[in-house]
């Protein structure tokens, strides 16, 4: 039986990615470059390029690669500015991909990801040359390879094949290892095209670039203006964790598009400043879901329209959008919605078969947005990344593990078909953690579980301790600062609870479900028995104060106490 799509845009119809693309990305903007070369491509708090400035500078970039560089992935250490772009052009003109890293990144980590791309060659500046060497690499600083002036023809183009690829993201991976995502030209321009086509960006757009640079939603942000005559203004390094922030840079630079991680969301319209973000047109949210309450709202505070995307890591950037309505009492629900151009969604059940509108599903992608796979892991590749059923129109499907059932030919997203979790909108695998802590020597056991308690998503770790005897609160502080060597600071478990024996069910599978409610339960009474609540005042961001405390928990003292779930084996 041929899966039945989403609804009829999935049938890959819309504009041809061909179209404007035969040159692949560097194509797009050199057509911009050409209609506007002076308008201002690109501003960061120290200063702005135009489109024939940043187009000479990254050609430099481009001919110093094509000498250095043995045609593997480049890693690209360079801090939000109008450098980090002119790198990122540089890599593709030169027909690399570019591997965005973040140099405060646990060393170990870092090395694992740069072994397993085979880099060999980094771009960054002063403040990143040092995190390059350490790990072998040929630094090149962009800064030194800028031309005196930029009173010349760009260079020519070369041809570009709609599967070279253009960039490598890494995400969390269940076994230990981080995962390399391949993405190539043709998704990352479908993405695109249909963004500027669908919301009508152009030349009058301020688009803020505040996603970190190793999260895909900064592909939008930064192509994007670039590929529809727009400016691309970039946020200062660090300050996308301040509403307060991101509010004036929105009223100081006059910005009409710009994104969110709804959990962001609801800590910026919570700042009086938000109210005054009136140059805003299109406000875009994905990463997480998008609560009901948060999009009510935003509609009562601001005129922008507010658009709810959805897209893994694995399908250029976002393949399915919805847009809110523009009052609040016709908020009933929050959907990820609609595929978009060149794009097939299908929901199939555990036989691979397709599931009738109103049931819930596993979502599956296919068409244009597809990555090439993981970077040299054919055998995770072949499990992610499968054959379509018979009759459909796309070759190959992703498997998202997400699950979602079709409402009125809207695609509803109803939650994870596995353990993996966001918190602010970074995808991880406890898996991972869990890998990490099975190496510790002072533990026979650890389960990482994430926890909700009201609108925080939280990591808890259950750890079964070698020495019954030992001191847990000393111990979870040990834990902390292990993890904190080896893992992203976002990675670090908040709460770290002793348990006698792992859980397990009925079938003798572990407990997950059971150590989770008892996790909520902990963290809930820790909430209630607190005697000042934390508020969000004129004189420090909520937010910010979160984040430091997730941040630093690799010192901070641990108090938890001894005791925690015993065996069950009939939940």
């Amino acid at each position: 039986m041929r899966p039945n799509p989403v609804v009829p845009r999935s049938e890959l119809h819309g504009p041809a990615v061909e179209r404007d693309s035969s040159k692949g990305l560097p194509g797009l903007i050199r057509a911009t470059t050409l209609s506007h070369p002076d308008a201002v491509a690109v501003s960061d708090a120290t200063g702005e390029l135009t489109y024939l400035e940043l187009e000479v500078w990254s050609d430099a970039v481009a001919r110093k690669l094509r000498e250095t560089a043995p045609g593997k992935p480049v890693a690209v250490a360079i801090p939000r500015s109008v450098g980090l772009l002119v790198a990122l052009l540089g890599t593709v003109k030169a027909g690399l991909p570019y591997l965005p890293i973040d140099p405060d990144d646990p060393a170990e980590r870092l090395g694992r990801i740069l072994d397993t791309a085979g880099s060999s060659t980094g771009l960054g500046n002063v403040g990143t040359f040092r995190v390059l060497a350490d790990h072998g690499l040929t630094a090149l600083d962009v800064e030194a390879l800028r031309p005196v002036t930029a009173d010349a023809d760009p260079d020519p183009l070369p041809e570009v094949a709609g599967d070279h690829p253009v960039y490598v993201l890494f995400t969390s991976g269940s076994t230990g290892e981080p995962k390399g995502v391949l993405l190539p030209n043709e998704a990352l321009c479908n993405r695109l095209l249909w963004m500027r086509d669908t919301y009508r960006v152009g030349p009058q757009d301020r688009i803020l670039q505040k996603t970190p640079v190793t999260f895909d939603v900064s592909g939008w942000e930064l192509w994007l203006p670039l590929i529809s005559g727009a400016t691309c203004v970039f946020l200062p390094p660090e300050e996308h964790r301040d509403p307060v922030s991101v509010a004036r840079a929105i009223v100081e630079q006059w910005i009409t598009v710009c994104h969110f991680v709804p959990s962001m969301l609801r800590e910026f319209l919570r700042w009086p400043d938000a109210k005054g973000c009136t140059s805003l047109r299109h406000v875009f949210c994905s990463g997480e879901r998008l609560p009901v309450e948060v999009a009510r709202e935003f509609v009562s505070t601001l005129p922008a329209t507010l658009h709810n995307l959805y897209g893994p890591t694995e399908a250029a950037i976002d393949v399915s959008h919805w847009t809110c309505p523009a009052a609040a009492e016709n908020i009933n629900g929050v959907f990820i919605g609609r595929p978009i151009d060149n794009c097939m969604l299908v929901t199939l059940d555990e036989d691979g078969a397709p599931v009738p509108p109103g049931e819930d599903g596993e979502l599956y992608i296919g068409g244009a947005p597809l990555a090439l796979g993981y970077l040299n892991r054919p055998d995770l590749t072949a499990k992610a990344f499968v054959t379509a059923p018979r009759g459909s129109a796309a070759g190959r499907l992703y498997r998202t593990g997400d699950r979602v059932r079709l409402v009125d030919g809207e695609l509803e997203y109803l939650g994870r078909a596995d353990d993996q979790v966001k918190i602010l909108g970074q995808r991880i695998e406890p898996q991972e953690i869990e890998h990490h802590l099975a190496e510790h020597p002072e533990l026979n056991g650890a389960v990482v579980v994430a926890a909700k308690v009201a609108a925080d998503v939280q990591l808890v770790a259950w750890v079964r301790p070698a020495d019954a005897e030992g001191q847990a609160s000393q111990l979870s502080g040990r834990l902390r600062s292990y993890l904190a060597a080896r893992l992203p600071a976002a990675y670090v478990p908040t709460k770290f609870l002793v348990m006698d024996e792992i859980p397990l069910t009925s079938s003798g599978k572990l407990h997950r479900a059971l150590l989770r409610e008892r996790a909520e339960q902990r963290l809930a009474d820790g909430r209630s028995a607190s005697a000042t609540p934390r508020q969000a005042d004129g004189d420090r961001s909520l937010l910010r104060e979160i984040l430091r405390e997730r941040q630093q928990r690799a010192g901070e003292p641990a108090g938890d106490a001894p005791g925690g779930p015993t065996a069950s084996s009939s939940r």
